[in-house]
């Protein structure tokens, strides 16, 4: 199946003859106003020792962890705690205790029956055997004030429940972020206040190239993706999110990662600015989110977002076991971590996001993951790719031009393209793309509903600033308001892809059909 227009689940929408386990309540902490869902902070509080005594311990230590050096579908930690499934039950201590473990309080119809885990930040998520989610918070503050709920989705996190979108019970192909991060960087370089936090749960779905990711303010669906590596062809094993920080690895051992979420696409208006412009902007920080927001002396975040990071591959062994985890206050601050064997002996290899290199340290536990078939000194990115999407559009624009695309995916941030003239002759430009802000549930990937997107045309690599480029410097300043990047609306189904200036009730640049 075309990878573009591939349905990205194995699981059914919710249905009514569906749902989660009513005896988890339906409002918790992050359904309250104030503060705003999703953006609570950790309630203040002793953090010693002695606020965990308020839980039962463990009737036994078995198949417990001696320690927890990684975060996946059945052990995790954030800065405050760390956690483990056993029998589907959870379990919690103090990070890097070695104290008694002792049992989380779980609504009875859902204590027994968890089947994944993922803790990131302040909240943990849940999944039973029909991947329906449980949201746990305020893990960042002593277990008396952690709550639960079963609510997932729009509007602000008061859906009546969400599953997943892939088998509850694969620990490799789901995790959560929770971005409480005070900045960011974007594709220009220029560093942002945050304020605001935002929740996520990233899938991998079909064979490991198309990544689903699911927000709590956003429509209850399968809609959102982050386009993946290689232009979306990449094929993971496993994933791990933190802080709006994804990290993938195929069974190779090659591995990338990208800071994306809706705020860092372009996809969320209300507490962001942006720009698909490189020139006239002031690079000027502002002091908060909310100033930088509506005051234009401010440097807006520049689209498009961040690509796809190659990280070097690890010179000794791996599994497709990987983690990551926040390790300061910025979103670049992410430590990476892949369970490994070095000279024999079992651990994890880790490094921070931007390091040239990764270390190695001994822990003595077993694998818990085979061995990958991987070659250090190379790269084999490319060995296990999935099909090219085979979705091809053309089309006529004003004054006789044409624009084409080859292998069209939709969820890609940047799309190759052909404008041609008059005279036949072909120049290279990119169509920049991202998903727009929806608030009623729609289908995934591409169907025969037109999903509406904001967007750039690029002629830069054409440069229609050379001297044998008079036609395109022609075009560009007819129809494209004499911009080398000019901003459009992008509305694309699986048959037919429309090119308009952005703006409301603006007409059509051209429609593009599917050949």
């Amino acid at each position: 199946m075309a990878a573009a227009v591939a349905a990205p689940g194995a699981h059914a929408q919710p249905t009514p003859s569906s749902q989660p386990l009513a005896c988890v309540p339906l409002i918790g902490t992050n359904q309250l106003i104030p503060p705003l869902p999703g953006i609570a902070t950790p309630l203040p509080g002793d953090k010693g020792p002695a606020v965990f005594t308020v839980l039962a311990p463990a009737r036994s230590s078995a198949g417990l962890p001696a320690a927890v050096h990684l975060r996946d579908g059945v052990v995790g930690f954030n800065s405050f705690i760390e956690t483990a499934l056993r029998h589907g039950s959870l379990y919690t201590r103090q990070r890097d205790s070695t104290g008694p473990w002792r049992k989380v309080p779980t609504p009875p119809c859902l204590d027994g029956r968890i089947v994944g885990v993922s803790v990131n930040n302040n909240m943990l998520v849940a999944l039973d055997r029909n991947g329906w989610i449980y949201s746990l918070d305020n893990l960042l503050s002593a277990p008396v004030t952690w709550n639960w709920t079963r609510l997932h989705g729009g509007p602000i996190w008061l859906w009546p429940g969400m599953t997943v979108p892939t088998d509850p019970r694969q620990a490799r192909t789901w995790s959560l972020s929770h971005r409480i991060s005070r900045s960011f960087t974007d594709a220009a370089g220029h560093t942002h206040p945050l304020t605001a936090g935002l929740v996520q749960l990233v899938s991998l779905t079909g064979d490991g190239s198309r990544i689903v990711y699911q927000d709590p303010w956003l429509p209850a669906d399968y809609s959102y993706e982050i386009g993946g590596p290689l232009g979306g062809r990449f094929r993971s094993e496993a994933i791990s999110a933190s802080g709006s920080v994804t990290f993938v690895i195929n069974r190779h051992g090659d591995m990338y990662t990208r800071e994306y979420d809706l705020d860092f696409a372009g996809s969320n208006n209300i507490p962001e600015r942006y720009t698909w412009q490189r020139r006239g902007i002031n690079g000027a920080q502002a002091p908060s989110q909310l100033e930088e927001r509506f005051n234009p002396a401010y440097t807006p975040v520049a689209l498009p977002a961040k690509d796809w990071r190659h990280q070097p591959k690890v010179s000794g062994e791996v599994t497709s076991r990987i983690s990551i985890h926040d390790s300061g206050p910025a979103v670049e601050d992410r430590e990476l971590r892949v369970e490994g064997r070095q000279h024999g002996t079992t651990g994890f290899w880790h490094k921070q996001l931007f390091a040239p290199a990764w270390q190695f340290t001994t822990t003595g536990d077993a694998l818990a993951r085979p061995v990958l078939n991987a070659d250090p000194s190379t790269d084999q990115s490319a060995l296990t790719l999935a099909p090219p999407s085979g979705v091809n559009f053309a089309g006529a624009l004003p004054a006789g031009w044409r624009l084409s695309t080859t292998d069209f995916d939709w969820a890609q941030t940047k799309h190759p393209m052909v404008l041609t003239s008059p005279t036949g002759r072909n120049y290279e430009v990119a169509l920049y793309t991202t998903d727009g802000l929806r608030f009623l549930p729609r289908g995934p990937g591409l169907d025969d509903e037109l999903r509406t997107m904001d967007g750039a045309l690029d002629l830069r690599a054409a440069e229609p600033w050379a001297p044998d480029s008079a036609e395109l410097r022609r075009f560009m300043k007819q129809h494209l308001a004499g911009k080398d990047i000019f901003e459009v609306g992008v509305q694309v189904s699986r048959n037919r892809l429309v090119i308009a200036p952005a703006g409301l009730l603006t007409t059509p640049l051209g429609t593009l059909t599917r050949r």
